[in-house]
């Protein structure tokens, strides 16, 4: 890798810059995670067109971001980039308040919350030049994202234990600007350095190599199918929990918990690879989702929720990780950026694909409907059990 230029130095608090960035574009996600389901609820809406309307931004975004990325590349500078996203998502968002019905918050809240997801990669490239070029640690800078969603949960909880579901608009709008205005704070790398990230950069590599090794399909679908069992607690796991009498501080902990107990995982999961490997991640990923959906409907009080929770740990964390090493090996060095392009896309789509479902069957089972999504990492097991015997006899 080339070096930067010996009079090249990193704009002035660029690590700090970047944290920032992370922590308040992260607070949009802590509040609309969370809270968004209950004000759409709160508007009118079904369960199939709540349903619908949290899976929508999602299949545009897969659809977009390839967009998105040459838009960034052609734009004069990554935080110029970065703003042209986040400042039209706050303001189309106004135009959902005056709406009541499916179809115009659907138009609305399509556009904005994909406009605002495509952000997201522009950022953590700048991230990424501050690592390559200038020595700062990605982790550091990433973990303000994460540090700004648990303390939104909580917050945002505690709120609207003292507010009308209402608030939950402006809180949602509230986030979205300060998405915007934190973009403006970022780092705007040196010329010299963008050029010399610009043509170290290596060739697009073809996607027909990586569409053709077995087991990377095999993996991505494994790690696709997983995740996507997520897609009924993201989309109605807050309202099952209202109706269950827990106020916004006790399901703020709820959304807080998982995530902090991810983070832990993140922290410890080099030795636990080295012992394991990928394929053991996803496992233990697949098993632990079974338990924890066919666990959900049984109502286990808030100490037990918290438990549920904590295994998102490995529902999320251990099979996110699994399969990025899994990809790694499965796939030559070269086509490694296609593989995780394609990787992307399958989980988008899966996951879009059972939030589109969840509408119906909540509508149809309540909350039962979260034992049907152990269906999921159940099939994943199958076809992972498959594929290690399958590798072990050709060893």
């Amino acid at each position: 890798m080339s070096a930067p230029p010996a009079t090249a130095a990193a704009p002035p608090h660029y690590a700090l810059r970047m944290w920032i960035f992370f922590a308040g574009y992260f607070v949009f996600g802590g509040v609309s995670v969370p809270f968004f389901p209950v004000w759409l609820d709160a508007r009118g809406l079904t369960d199939v067109e709540i349903a619908t309307v949290i899976a929508v931004p999602g299949l545009l975004r897969v659809a977009l971001t390839p967009f998105a990325g040459l838009f960034a590349d052609r734009a004069p500078n990554r935080r110029f980039a970065v703003i042209c996203f986040t400042l039209p998502a706050a303001a189309i968002f106004l135009f959902a308040w005056p709406a009541h019905s499916f179809l115009p918050i659907l138009v609305v809240v399509a556009l904005s919350f994909t406009v605002w997801s495509l952000a997201l990669p522009i950022g953590e490239a700048l991230a990424l030049t501050g690592m390559r070029r200038f020595g700062l640690d990605y982790g550091r800078m990433r973990i303000g994202g994460s540090v700004s969603f648990i303390v939104t949960n909580l917050g945002a909880g505690a709120l609207l234990a003292l507010l009308h579901a209402e608030a939950i608009f402006w809180l949602v709008f509230g986030s979205l600007a300060l998405s915007a205005a934190v973009a403006f704070l970022l780092p705007v790398t040196p010329a010299a350095i963008r050029a010399l990230d610009d043509s170290a950069r290596p060739p697009r590599p073809r996607l027909g190599p990586v569409l053709r090794e077995p087991a990377f399909l095999t993996l991505i679908l494994v790690g696709g199918l997983i995740q996507a069992s997520h897609a009924m607690l993201y989309s109605f796991g807050s309202l099952f929990w209202r109706d269950q009498g827990f106020g916004g501080i006790e399901i703020g902990a709820f959304w807080a918990t998982a995530v902090a107990c991810e983070i832990v995982l993140f922290l410890w999961s080099g030795p636990l690879m080295r012992r394991i490997g990928p394929l053991g991640f996803l496992a233990i990923g697949g098993a632990a989702a079974i338990v924890r959906w066919l666990c959900f409907p049984l109502e286990p009080g808030f100490l037990g929720y918290l438990l549920l929770q904590g295994l998102h740990a490995f529902t999320f964390g251990a099979v996110y990780i699994g399969n990025q090493h899994a990809i790694a090996r499965a796939v030559p060095e070269e086509v490694t950026a296609s593989a995780q392009g394609v990787f992307a896309m399958v989980v988008g789509l899966l996951m879009a694909l059972a939030m589109l479902a969840s509408g119906p069957l909540y509508h149809a089972f309540g909350g039962k409907a979260f034992a049907l999504m152990a269906i999921l990492p159940a099939i994943a097991l199958v076809i992972l059990a498959v594929f290690r015997r399958r590798s072990l006899a050709r060893a």
